[in-house]
């Protein structure tokens, strides 16, 4: 019986110590992107009508701006929901947009419908 209790407090401790050996680390942070603020960068007017939005990203086919430095063609343009609440989304839609050059690409500033 002496034996019993001793092979099963071993086992414990054994158990125990399979544990990790390093401390537990945190999740990994280099997925996390942070975007800085984008109020003091210039806003540009064009007049554009839309190709498709896919997720955060939405293609138009545009009039360009010169003073962006932005040719007309077809460009992807990174949308919040504030921008795009009221905005006609559907493939398309005639759009005046205004837009800002931002490190991370293009981005809406606002987008209205157009006659």
């Amino acid at each position: 019986m002496k034996y019993k209790n001793i092979f099963s407090l071993l086992a414990l401790v054994w158990l125990a110590a399979c544990g990790k050996d390093s401390p537990a680390a945190g999740p990994d942070n280099s997925a996390v992107e942070t975007v800085a603020s984008t109020e003091h960068l210039p806003r540009y007017d064009s007049q554009g009508v839309i190709v498709t939005l896919d997720g955060q990203i939405l293609t138009l086919d545009h009039g360009g701006a010169s003073a962006a430095g932005l040719k007309p063609g077809r460009d992807g343009f990174k949308v919040y929901a504030d921008v795009v609440a009221d905005a006609p989304l559907a493939p398309g839609s005639r759009v005046s947009f205004a837009f800002k050059r931002t490190p991370q690409g293009l981005e809406l500033a606002e987008l209205k419908a157009r006659p």
